[in-house]
Parts: C-alpha cells; sequence; structure tokens
C-alpha cells in the first residue's frame, strides 16, 4: 500500500474524528467535562501519565524487539509516511479528543466497560492480518481508558491518555521520536 500524503491523512482524520466529537459534545451524559473533584482528577491525570509512559515505553519495546511488533510498525509507517510534529499533534488532538468523547463519554455510560471497550477495538480491526494486535491492544487501553474515567470521574485523564500515547507512538512511527534520541 503506498503511502497517502500527510496532508491527505490530516484531512480524512478531521473528516473522520470531528463528527465523532460532535456527538460526544452533544451525546455525553452531563459532567463528563466538567471538573467536580480536582483531587480525583489530579490523581487521574497523574495516573495517565504514568500508564502513558508504560504503554509508549512497550510500544517502542514491541517495535523492536518482537516480530509482530516490527510488522506493525512497519505497516502503520507505510501508511502513515512522514508526519511532522504539526501534523502529529493535529492527528493525537483529533483522535484523544474524538475518540473519548465518544466512547468514554457517550458509549460508556450507556454500555459498560466491556461494550465500550469492544466497540473501540472494533473501531481499530484490522484491514490486514499484521494489525491484529493493534485491536487487542485498542480493547485492553479500551478497558483502562473506561477504568481510568470512571475513577477520575472525568473524560480529562482519558483524553490526556490517548492524546499522549498518539502523540508520542504517532513521532516513533514516522521515525522523529522525541523520547528517544537514538531511534
Amino acid at each position: 500500500m503506498s503511502p497517502q500524503p500527510p496532508r491527505n491523512i490530516v484531512r480524512l482524520s478531521a473528516a473522520f474524528y470531528l463528527p465523532m466529537m460532535a456527538s460526544g459534545a452533544f451525546m455525553r451524559p452531563p459532567g463528563t467535562i466538567r471538573v467536580d473533584d480536582p483531587g480525583r482528577l489530579l490523581m487521574g491525570l497523574a495516573a495517565a501519565l504514568l500508564i502513558g509512559l508504560l504503554v509508549v515505553g512497550l510500544s517502542r519495546f514491541a517495535a523492536r524487539g518482537t516480530g509482530w511488533g516490527r510488522a506493525l510498525h512497519s505497516e502503520f509507517h507505510s501508511v502513515l509516511g512522514a508526519l511532522d510534529s504539526r501534523q502529529i499533534l493535529l492527528l493525537a488532538l483529533l483522535s484523544g479528543f474524538g475518540e473519548e468523547l465518544l466512547f468514554r463519554g457517550v458509549l460508556y455510560p450507556r454500555l459498560g466497560l466491556i461494550g465500550s471497550a469492544l466497540l473501540f477495538a472494533v473501531l481499530h480491526f484490522p484491514y490486514r492480518k499484521t494489525l491484529i494486535p493493534w485491536s487487542v491492544f485498542a480493547f485492553v487501553l479500551g478497558v483502562v481508558l473506561g477504568v481510568l474515567t470512571g475513577a477520575s470521574g472525568s473524560l480529562w485523564p482519558a483524553i490526556f491518555l490517548h492524546f499522549f500515547i498518539n502523540y508520542y507512538n504517532l513521532h516513533d512511527l514516522t521515525g522523529d521520536s522525541p523520547l528517544t534520541p537514538d531511534n
């Protein structure tokens, strides 16, 4: 598969995630964006940062140390092409806000933890066999994001975690990693 020009990837992502954000903004239960308990929010954000560091570290380990991880990394790299920091920032923001508003803001309260995580995994269903680990990862992460949302009482930690993982992993996938100097 030839990589899409980066500008098209960003446009396609905006066309995909902006309606997701709109539905999440209008259909989510009241209070999921508002912060009622700053202490719970801060604990949720701290947990999100630690989980994010762990997930990004494990992603990099898998991409360099396992056959399936190298195949997954190569597949994403070929699809994404070269992205600059601005494009990566936009993609990470769009996906973090869009998916969390929909999956944790709208679907989690209606379908529960497992139901919303399963739908999250379905959204990440592979079009190629090498992407199957991505679907498994999406399900596990969907559970983690749901637990984080429930424990913090807010979507902000899940949005932050989702953004963090996508931002750093997209940098790694496109070969411009801000976390490790020797990619």
